[in-house]
């Protein structure tokens, strides 16, 4: 497929990894995302990659890069721990798709990795078919059948196949698919970091990830240590990759509806002392402590949206990956690793296809099949777990 060439809109994981899947397999392509650089925005840190992401990203990238990916996992205890506010034990509310770290392979495990990191190994070898600072408008079927991308401020690109893996915000899907905006769950998720050493605080928290229930909504803690300075594993295992040097830190996330967090809007201006006084009212002082040492520059909050994968959309060159189209809560940990598997199948059904765009083109039915099974069954085991999480004391838990 030389002269086959697929462009898709959005570098995130998904995007990326589908980029590394169709160099794997000789296809070109290029990929171009609005904002202006990879870090130009905070994203997030600490981010679960299961097995089933860990084999996508196994299909699609290098092996140098996929050891590089292994090692730069964070080192710390796999096990969970399950606490009330208070430190107490809890049972009987981990959502089934959590690995709580039993396996006695660790190998099998999922693994936490900061995400700037793998989104560096990502672009690792690709980087001159990414273009930043290009926002799509929209796009347009040409006559023979190909697509052409239209941006702000750059000229139009043609390509046999457009892919949206512009997030949950996607351009593509409005156009391509309307009637599939992403429902407002009422839920949302406040996220930060604290550099180490944190004194007294972290010391409690070093057994892995801890989970705290909270009365409708859910704190999450984890400890990120890595093995080694990430300049001297790239150095040994992928040259040529550069990865921004991190340090180890304690990630912390509370997830839940707004009413719950005494967060009523979107206001990424996140005041801190509100969750202090509302959501963390009568909690162990060194969870609060936690809390209000981290810099609000560290901070952000994000409305949690469900998509709807089961919305069709016209037969032809264009097509929806990841949270463009599948968004979900994070709940249930699942997924960057669904949109990292839609990326190993779509690489992998295009690198089957023919040359012909529409033979491509029927060749992506049974992708958005596949894809539409797979999110639905994630997005229906996060809404369990976002059920689980966000109980209150006075529900009874099944």
């Amino acid at each position: 497929m030389q002269d086959f060439h697929v462009v898709i809109i959005g570098a995130g994981l998904g995007g990326l990894c589908l980029a590394q899947g169709l160099k794997r397999a000789g296809i070109r392509f290029d990929v171009y995302e609005r904002d202006p650089a990879p870090d130009s925005r905070l994203q997030g840190y600490r981010i679960r990659i299961d097995v089933s992401g860990q084999r996508a990203l196994e299909a699609c990238l290098p092996p140098a890069l996929f050891d590089l990916f292994r090692a730069t996992a964070s080192i710390s205890p796999r096990a969970g721990r399950f606490l009330t506010p208070q430190l107490l034990p809890v049972t009987g509310r981990t959502p089934m798709s959590w690995d709580t770290g039993d396996d006695e392979d660790e190998d099998d495990g999922d693994q936490s990795v900061n995400r700037l990191t793998l989104r560096e190994i990502l672009l690792s070898g690709i980087e001159d078919n990414v273009h930043f600072g290009h926002a799509l408008t929209q796009y347009r079927t040409l006559d023979d059948g190909r697509v052409e991308a239209l941006f702000e401020e750059a000229a139009p690109v043609s390509c046999n196949l457009l892919v949206g893996a512009d997030g949950v915000n996607s351009q593509v899907r409005r156009q391509l698919a309307p009637y599939a905006e992403p429902n407002d769950t009422g839920s949302m998720c406040v996220y930060g970091k604290n550099e180490l050493p944190l004194a007294g605080a972290a010391d409690m928290l070093e057994d892995g990830t801890t989970v705290i229930f909270g009365d409708g909504f859910t704190a999450i803690f984890d400890l990120m240590r890595f093995d080694d300075d990430f300049s001297n594993l790239s150095a040994n295992l992928a040259p040529d990759c550069k990865l921004t040097p991190t340090s180890a830190y304690l990630y912390w996330a509370l997830i839940g509806p707004r009413r719950r967090l005494g967060l009523e809007s979107y206001d990424l201006t996140l005041d801190l002392p509100v969750l202090l006084r509302t959501a963390m009212r009568g909690w162990h002082p060194e969870l609060r402590q936690i809390i209000s040492r981290s810099k609000p520059a560290a901070v952000a909050a994000l409305p949690v949206r469900t998509g709807r994968p089961d919305a069709l959309w016209p037969f032809g060159a264009v097509t929806l990956m990841g949270d463009a189209i599948h968004a979900m809560s994070p709940a249930g940990g699942l997924g960057a690793n669904t949109a990292l598997e839609d990326a190993r199948m779509l690489a992998q059904i295009l690198a089957d296809a023919g040359k012909e765009t529409r033979t491509t083109c029927t060749a992506l039915l049974d992708y958005e099949a596949d894809m539409r099974e797979r999110a639905g069954r994630a997005i229906d085991a996060s809404e369990r777990g976002a059920a689980m999480l966000f109980a209150t004391i006075t529900d009874k838990i099944a």
